[in-house]
Formats: C-alpha cells, structure tokens, sequence
C-alpha cells in the first residue's frame, strides 16, 4: 500500500495537481488535509518551533529564526490551522510525520 501512496504523491507532484490526504486518526481526533507543494517562505518571527507533527502539541524538534528561509514540501490544514513540512516529509494514509511550521509563522 505504501508503494502505491507514494507513486501516487510523486505522479501528483510532476504534474502539479493537489492530491488530499485524510490521515487514519482517533475519533476524537481531527483528520488532516494534505497536498504536496514546492514552495518557499521565510521565517517571520523572532524564534519558531518546529514539531513532529502538524500539530502545535507535536514534540518541538528544533527551531528557526527570523529571515530563515525554509522549503515546503507539504501543504496540510487541520482544526488548529495551516502547516507546512519543512524536511523528513512523511505524508500517507498511516501516518503524517516531518519537520513541521505553523504557515502564520512564514511569508512568502
């Protein structure tokens, strides 16, 4: 299954479209929406967290700084807001990790 989730994130991103992806979670838990994107933007703030997860409840795995410039290489929205994955972008139907930025905290 895996193989075939990622052939198709690969085939949606050679030719743009936007391909959504609700992740498995608890009932009580609201499902993400996703799709891959190549962008840039710069850090806005003086100091943001990076988590584990679109979430700002994620574990805080690192920092960037104002006037950072960081890639994108997923979009995902959720209950708490827009997210974009910033590096070790794992985005399928089982699980959503990376290195994830609250989009508020970016221009560009």
């Amino acid at each position: 299954m895996r193989k075939h989730v990622a052939t198709l994130f690969a085939a949606a991103a050679l030719v743009g479209a936007a391909l959504p992806v609700a992740a498995s979670m608890p009932a009580s838990a609201a499902s993400f929406s996703c799709q891959p994107v190549s962008h840039s933007y710069t850090v806005s703030q003086e100091k943001v967290a990076v988590h584990a997860t679109p979430s700002p409840r994620g574990s805080v795995v690192g920092y960037k700084y104002k006037d950072n410039n960081v890639h994108a290489d997923f979009a995902c929205s959720n209950s708490t807001g827009d997210w974009v994955c910033i590096g070790q972008c794992h985005v399928d139907e089982e699980s959503i990790t990376g290195r994830w930025v609250f989009r508020n905290y970016l221009k560009g």
